[in-house]
C-alpha cells in the first residue's frame, strides 16, 4: 500500500474508497506546476513585447518630432529665399526698366545729313544685319513689352519681349544675318527650348517656348533661314513664339522691328531711341563701303 493513494469519498449513500498511484498523484502536480509556469511565462513575455513596443513608439515619435522640426526650419529658410529672389526680381524688373523701357532723352534722334549719307544699297544691307520683319509669317500680340501680370505666376513682371499666339509647329525664322550663340534643345527652365541669336553691331535676338531647334551652336545663319518650330515649352500659358530684341545689354520693343522696313527706313530712328543711331549708320556706312572694294 506504501506506492498507492487512498482516497475515500462519503455521501448518503455510505463511504466508498479508490486507491490511486503516488505517480499520478506527481503527474498532477507537475501538470498543475507548468501550468503555472507557462502562465507566469507567457505573462512575463506579453509585459516585455508591450515595453519594447512603447520604446519604438517613443523612439519613432521622437524622430518625427525632430523631422517636423527641421522641416520647419528648412520651409523658414525656403520661404526666405522665395523672398529675397522676388526682391532682387523686383530690383531687376527697375533695372529694366531703366535701360530698355524708358526714353532717354538725352539722346538726340539722328540728323539728317546722316540719314542722306544711306543709299539704298546701305539700307538693304543694314536690314539683313540687324533684326526686323517678321519672326512668324502671321502677326498676332497676345502680351506686349513691358510690366505686366505674369500669366502664370500672377505677379507684376517686366516681359522682356513681345508674345505671339501661333499653333504649334509654326515655322521659326531668322530676321537678320547672324549666329547661333546659345540652344536649349530640351524643355527646360522658364523659356523652354530657345535660340539665341548673335547679330551684327551689337545686336540679339531671342525666340523662347519653341517645340523642336533645328540649328547648333556656332552656325551662321541667314536672314529668313528656318530656325525652328514653335510650341509651348517651358513656363507657358498656351502655344505662342516669344522673341526678343536686344542691343547692348538693353532689351528693345521689338514691335518697333517687326514694322521696319525698307519702306518706312527712317522710322526707327524715333520710335528706338535706346540705339545710338548716329555712329551705328557711320559704321554701316564705313563698313558696307569696304565690302564692296
Amino acid at each position: 500500500m506504501k506506492n498507492r493513494l487512498i482516497i475515500s469519498i462519503t455521501d448518503v449513500k455510505g463511504t466508498r474508497s479508490y486507491n490511486v498511484h503516488k505517480f499520478v498523484k506527481r503527474l498532477i502536480f507537475i501538470l498543475i506546476v507548468s501550468a503555472l509556469l507557462l502562465l507566469l511565462g507567457s505573462f512575463s513575455f506579453i509585459t516585455y513585447l508591450n515595453n519594447e513596443i512603447e520604446i519604438v513608439k517613443e523612439e519613432k515619435e521622437t524622430q518625427l518630432q525632430i523631422l517636423s522640426e527641421k522641416e520647419a526650419k528648412l520651409l523658414i529658410k525656403v520661404k526666405a529665399k522665395a523672398e529675397d529672389i522676388e526682391e532682387l526680381t523686383t530690383k531687376l524688373d527697375d533695372i529694366h526698366a531703366m535701360i530698355g523701357v524708358s526714353k532717354d532723352a538725352s539722346v538726340e534722334e539722328i540728323n539728317k545729313k546722316t540719314l542722306e549719307t544711306m543709299n539704298i544699297n546701305n539700307k538693304k544691307y543694314s536690314l539683313n544685319v540687324i533684326p526686323n520683319g517678321k519672326p512668324i509669317e502671321k502677326i498676332s500680340v497676345s502680351s506686349n513689352f513691358g510690366y505686366r501680370i505674369n500669366p502664370i505666376t500672377k505677379k507684376r513682371q517686366f516681359h522682356k519681349g513681345l508674345d505671339l499666339p501661333t499653333p504649334r509647329r509654326t515655322p521659326v525664322y531668322a530676321t537678320a544675318n547672324g549666329v547661333v550663340e546659345y540652344v536649349q534643345s530640351q524643355d527646360k527652365g522658364a523659356y523652354g527650348r530657345v535660340i539665341r541669336l548673335d547679330h551684327s553691331y551689337g545686336f540679339q535676338t531671342v525666340f523662347a517656348h519653341l517645340r523642336k531647334t533645328n540649328v547648333k551652336v556656332g552656325d551662321v545663319i541667314k536672314k529668313g533661314q528656318l530656325l525652328g518650330l514653335s510650341g509651348n515649352s517651358g513656363r507657358s500659358s498656351g502655344p505662342h513664339l516669344h522673341y526678343e530684341v536686344r542691343y547692348a545689354n538693353k532689351v528693345l520693343n521689338p514691335k518697333n522691328f517687326i514694322k521696319w522696313d525698307l519702306d518706312n527706313y527712317d522710322k526707327i530712328f524715333k520710335s528706338e531711341r535706346r540705339v545710338e543711331w548716329e555712329s551705328l549708320i557711320s559704321q554701316i556706312n564705313e563698313h558696307h563701303h569696304q565690302e564692296l572694294q
